[in-house]
């Protein structure tokens, strides 16, 4: 048996991890959940009913709850039972908030972090160049002149120059163009505040946001990538200082 084993390469000899109760309880739960036994806005069953159906204690079951909550599948609050949460985009991206809170401390995670942003935001530009219509296009120039006018306002500018970049998510109505952005915002915005700004930097910015609205607003997508590719250049300088 032990020659079989050995010129079999699949079977291989190596340790067996041996799976934990709460690995066992959290599996359970969520194909209950992923069935539809268990729907959105159900309640799942009390702590004391999941620790005598597994016949385990608090700790596993809390282990377990914890789990499903770090995957968006449950919703917990102090002093009542868990919920089962609404399948969304902006539920996978908030279990993504630790992860990416290790990269922006990370000098080479964060640049790589930042240079998704700028294909996610080059792409989002030239979609909107083709997609966006009379109405949209409307906030954007909103969106642009109250970001000039916000030069000088540190917060205020930071508002402003976010909600410009969200226009151009909301381009072709999709949702998941929408939750991008947010989580975007999110995660980048201590490391935004604390960026050394001034007027001459923020005036900077807006050029290149009156560059990437006027590509947009003659429909050019080639113009629209470019000027937002330059434009996130120059604000990668800014925060790199």
């Amino acid at each position: 048996m032990m020659e079989l084993v050995a010129e079999n390469s699949i079977l291989q000899p190596g340790p067996i991890r041996r799976t934990k109760l709460y690995e066992l309880v959290t599996q359970k739960l969520e194909d209950m959940i992923r069935s539809g036994e268990l729907k959105p806005g159900d309640k799942l069953p009390s702590e004391r009913d999941i620790m005598s159906a597994f016949n385990i204690g608090r700790p596993a079951v809390r282990e377990a709850l914890l789990s499903l909550q770090s995957k968006g599948l449950i919703i917990t609050e102090n002093g009542r039972r868990a919920t089962v949460s609404k399948p969304s985009v902006d539920n996978v991206l908030t279990t993504l908030d630790s992860v990416v809170g290790v990269i922006i401390a990370n000098a080479d995670s964060f640049k790589n972090l930042y240079d998704a942003r700028v294909f996610l935001e080059a792409a989002m530009a030239r979609n909107a160049a083709g997609e966006i219509d009379d109405k949209l296009l409307a906030q954007l120039k909103a969106a642009l002149d109250a970001n000039k006018k916000a030069i000088g306002n540190r917060e205020l500018f930071m508002q402003t120059d976010a909600q410009f970049h969200r226009v151009l998510f909301l381009a072709g109505n999709n949702p998941v163009f929408k939750a991008v952005h947010e989580a975007l915002v999110k995660w980048l915005r201590e490391r935004w505040r604390n960026i050394a700004r001034n007027n001459s930097t923020e005036m900077l910015a807006y050029e290149g946001h009156l560059q990437i609205y006027k590509a947009i607003s003659r429909r050019d997508p080639d113009g629209a990538e470019a000027a937002m590719r330059k434009h996130l250049a120059s604000s990668w300088k800014i925060w790199t200082r």
